[in-house]
């Protein structure tokens, strides 16, 4: 029985010899060979503006070890109320963009996000107070704000300082109502009727509320006001008939095309206008007209941070900073339209000689805004908003009830 086992033996002996070979020869990398590379830190980001493929390749040249990964969301409602959603899931990015139109209390409320202040590390840069006091709730900030606009009235040059005889002036509502109505039922020349209205765009419960802001009142003079921009709101629509209502959604295109004399809408949009009209017609922007607003309410973007992992919060501060920097700020308005949150940045934008008039004259109205503390109820209170302007539309005798309970 032995000497048949001995050709076993001699097998066995064979495999264990060449094992230990290979163990000493191969078992380690030698000094010469490279490291095998770390894992590359992953960051998410939700957004719901346009612009951020520049934003992420220059990011993706400074931090090529880092993998962005973005969704884009239709709307800031949807991105809102998804987050929500997956904070409640422990499913939530590291990043979000959110608006001072709503929210951001709420978000605060979750425990999920982080105070700036664990985020702007590396220091903070002044910012215009209005814009960031927009995300300040109880004695914290809770986004980095990052840009801004402002509601702007558009309107077509050539006819109305036709009929006119001179530049329209349109400093308050009266004077729109005025220089409209002038397109409507032109004495001499036929002008299109379209030109004698106007169109406002789908952020409703934030041009209404800019009809009426006062920063100090509150209680009751607070709810007239806001009772008499309801009162503007169903002239411009019912007596006046200078505002088509339900066709905010189109409201933008309808002014490109010819269909509106007039647009109310967002400092943010004009290079997508000026690129859509391309010199097709002339036309201006003024400052929001004067009813029985103080102040200009600006609309604010900023970058919310959730809790994450230390891997992943170190690549979402090195986003921030990078979007915070002076280069990426005085780029903001040719890559989203947005204006610089940074007073240094705006300062040296204001000193270029190549600056458009537009943007100059939009820059002049900066001194004249004012911040908006956020409030935990705001978005309910902006979808009843929305419904009391949509009844407001659809009926001329709908009672304006609750008033201080809107936007």
């Amino acid at each position: 029985m032995k000497l048949r086992n001995w050709p076993v033996r001699l097998v066995l002996g064979c495999i264990a010899a060449g094992a230990l070979v290979y163990g000493l020869t191969h078992g380690k990398l030698s000094e010469d060979e490279p490291k095998p590379s770390a894992p590359p830190a992953s960051l998410s980001i939700w957004v719901y503006s346009k612009g951020w493929e520049d934003v992420v390749r220059d990011f993706g040249q400074s931090y090529p070890h880092i993998d962005v990964q973005i969704r884009s969301f239709r709307s800031y409602e949807q991105l809102y109320t998804e987050l929500l959603a997956s904070i409640s899931a422990g499913a939530a990015p590291q990043l979000a963009e959110v608006h001072s139109f709503y929210g951001i209390a709420q978000l605060a409320a979750t425990g999920a996000a982080l105070p700036t202040g664990n985020v702007l590390t590396a220091g903070k840069p002044t910012f215009l107070p209005a814009f960031s006091a927009a995300f300040r709730y109880r004695d914290e900030d809770w986004a980095v704000p990052f840009g801004g606009s402002v509601p702007v009235l558009y309107y077509r040059e050539e006819p109305f300082k036709r009929l006119a005889g001179r530049a329209p002036a349109l400093g308050t509502w009266e004077e729109v109502r005025h220089t409209l109505s002038l397109a409507k039922e032109p004495p001499r020349e036929e002008v299109s009727k379209g030109y004698g209205t106007m169109t406002v765009d789908k952020e409703l419960p934030w041009f209404l509320a800019s009809l009426s802001y006062a920063p100090k009142e509150t209680g009751g003079p607070a709810a007239e006001r806001m009772r008499s921009a309801l009162e503007l709101w169903r002239n411009l629509t019912h007596e006046s008939r200078l505002m088509k209502p339900l066709q905010h959604d189109k409201a933008a295109s309808d002014f490109i095309n010819g269909k509106a004399g007039m647009y109310v809408g967002t400092s943010d949009k004009l290079p997508t206008i000026e690129r859509y009209i391309g010199g097709k017609f002339s036309f201006d922007l003024a400052k929001l007209p004067e009813w029985k607003q103080e102040a200009l309410l600006p609309g604010v973007h900023g970058l919310a941070v959730l809790k994450s992992d230390p891997e992943r919060l170190k690549a979402a501060q090195s986003f921030v900073q990078e979007l915070m920097a002076p280069e990426a700020q005085s780029a903001l308005w040719n890559t989203a339209g947005l204006i610089s949150v940074r007073t240094d940045v705006i300062g040296k934008l204001e000193e270029e000689p190549a600056l458009s008039e537009r943007l100059r004259r939009i820059l002049s109205w900066l001194p004249s805004l004012a911040g908006r503390a956020p409030r935990y109820d705001d978005y309910e209170r902006w979808k009843r908003t929305e419904r009391m302007l949509e009844q407001i539309e659809l009926n001329p005798q709908e009672p304006a009830l609750d008033v201080g309970m809107l936007y």
